[in-house]
């Protein structure tokens, strides 16, 4: 039986955060010896997530968290992004002229699931 292997980090909310977690996700993958197509899809899909993580309304000195879980024995992958905003995320439907908007339609795409749950004390939600 494989043990899990773990990542957790935070980030500032400045779009220098987007590449960093990429790297961060790079980095685990190296260690753990993760194939390029699920690297490829994770790196996509954390991407997207922590986009939206920065965009959401909170406080300046607010981070975004981020935690990358390897599953070996269910050979899955598990991208965590934490904010401290309210609300839940909703996936868009643009127009096909509108440059925004299909994060979410990416990572439903991608991921075998997705879903949110209102982070522990109540504030924010992963």
């Amino acid at each position: 039986m494989g043990e899990p292997n773990e990542v957790v980090f935070r980030l500032t909310r400045r779009r220098s955060s987007v590449p960093r977690a990429r790297a961060m996700l790079h980095a685990a993958f190296g260690d753990w010896s993760v194939g390029q197509d699920a690297l490829e899809d994770s790196e996509l899909v954390l991407s997207e997530l922590v986009t939206n993580a920065l965009r959401v309304r909170v406080p300046g000195d607010r981070q975004v968290g981020v935690r990358i879980l390897l599953l070996p024995d269910e050979r899955l992958v598990r991208l965590e992004v934490s904010d401290a905003g309210a609300g839940k995320p909703q996936i868009q439907h643009p127009c096909e002229d509108e440059t925004g908007g299909r994060g979410l339609m990416l990572v439903e795409a991608l991921a075998h699931r997705w879903g949110v749950e209102e982070r522990v004390g109540g504030i924010g939600k992963t």
